[in-house]
């Protein structure tokens, strides 16, 4: 009975140790993560044809597709770590036309600077589940320019779609991370972005693929 115990301590320990050898070091890490982002953004720039509403009937500002995330953190211990990022979505544009002409373009910039708290729980010494949690500071930009007069006029549209420039935006994730080695990780993820109050554009919803490169 007793070499059992010994027997199942001794390899506990080692499982532990390895656990540990493995595990991302604490210190400052980077990653790059590259995806799908989905903005809902469709039908907050809706256009009728109208001054509320200018542009051909049925165009609109969606700006779904490919997006990419830049982060900087610090890793605490192999439970938690706290980043910075910087989120590019892709840009939305359509023309406004007359007898087939163009008469302009209007276009839908988004990016988001974030901040958020990072719990990790490893599953073995190299497989790692994490989720964040923290708050995203979210830049819409929608913009016009004339491109049928002498004048070139240009401007924001913000106002006329009723959507704030700038906004506060809480923000989670949940993810899946696999460590190459102690430096090196790859993973996958989604990210929810939740913008609140009043003119906030569209929740967005980004899956994504990344990888990590920790300096511990």
């Amino acid at each position: 009975m007793f070499k059992k115990i010994l027997t199942t301590t001794v390899l506990g320990v080692s499982a532990l140790g390895v656990m540990a050898a493995n595990a991302a070091a604490p210190g400052v890490y980077v990653t790059g993560q590259l995806g799908y982002a989905n903005t809902h953004m469709k039908g907050k720039t809706e256009a009728y044809n109208t001054p509320n509403r200018p542009g051909p009937a049925g165009t609109n500002l969606n700006n779904n597709g490919l997006a990419g995330r830049l982060a900087v953190g610090y890793q605490f211990n192999q439970n938690l770590a706290l980043e910075l990022g910087y989120l590019q979505l892709k840009n939305g544009k359509y023309f406004e036309e007359a007898y087939a002409f163009p008469t302009g373009t209007e276009k839908l910039k988004q990016n988001a600077i974030d901040i958020a708290a990072k719990g990790i729980l490893p599953l073995s010494d190299r497989f790692n589940i994490y989720g964040k949690l923290g708050i995203a500071y979210l830049t819409s930009n929608i913009t016009f320019k004339d491109v049928d007069s002498d004048s070139k006029a240009s401007g924001n549209n913000n106002q006329i779609y009723n959507i704030a420039k700038h906004k506060w935006a809480p923000e989670a994730a949940v993810g899946v991370s696999y460590d190459i080695t102690q430096n090196v990780s790859v993973d996958t993820s989604w990210t929810h972005i939740q913008p609140i109050g009043n003119k906030r554009p569209g929740n967005i919803d980004f899956v994504a693929v990344g990888i990590g490169y920790n300096f511990g």
